[in-house]
């Protein structure tokens, strides 16, 4: 195996390991039941509407984090171990939350009335682009960015938006049938690989730092 080919191979890794991790963080199944549940009372054209829209804004606020978050470390002095160290800390915190089932939103219908897109959204956009996610995807800059290029978060982002969009899609179509047993059932195997992620960041970064 030429060097060209192992560096090739270690790259794929990473890229499958980030789009693992935005995708477990993000959780579009959750998602879902987040989207269904803020416009249950929506035409379905309405729905598909906001779908594209809350899929754009969580990429919008996931690629930006990627692209300023070496800088604004930077801009504070923090080094990359130290922020991946702590970055590890919130995102294994997710994973613990998610595996006792402690971070969905319910089904609770949406106040009558209620006519702002905007905030119906915010929910959904607080639980998919929030702090949390927006950890997330620093962290994965700081472990694999590439001569200052967050290329590996990025394309995650961009994959983790797509699945989203998906998945809200299906939701739509699936309304009601999807149960809360399946939304269950994923959460807590997404939050197992969220907390094995998380702890993998905090060990790499302590090896760093400790090296460095």
């Amino acid at each position: 195996m030429t060097p060209d080919t192992g560096t090739g191979i270690i790259n794929l890794h990473h890229m499958a390991q980030a789009i693992v991790t935005v995708l477990a963080v993000i959780n579009p199944v959750v998602c879902g039941s987040i989207f269904l549940s803020l416009t249950s009372k929506m035409e379905r054209s309405q729905q598909r509407r906001l779908a594209g829209k809350a899929s754009l804004e969580i990429l919008l606020v996931l690629g930006v984090s990627a692209l300023v978050g070496h800088a604004v470390l930077r801009i504070f002095g923090i080094s990359l171990e130290v922020f991946q160290i702590v970055g590890g800390i919130i995102i294994a915190y997710m994973g613990v939350n998610m595996l006792g089932g402690r971070n969905t939103f319910g089904r609770q219908p949406p106040p009558e009335g209620d006519c702002d897109t905007g905030v119906r959204l915010a929910p959904l956009l607080m639980f998919a682009a929030g702090p949390g996610t927006i950890a997330t995807v620093v962290t994965l800059t700081a472990a694999h960015a590439s001569d200052g290029a967050p290329s590996t978060a990025i394309v995650a982002v961009v994959a983790g938006a797509a699945v989203t969009f998906a998945a809200l899609l299906f939701a739509i179509r699936a309304g009601a049938r999807v149960g809360q047993e399946v939304e269950g059932g994923v959460t807590r195997f997404m939050g197992l690989i969220v907390a094995s992620m998380g702890m993998q960041f905090i060990m790499v970064g302590l090896k760093a730092f400790m090296q460095g």
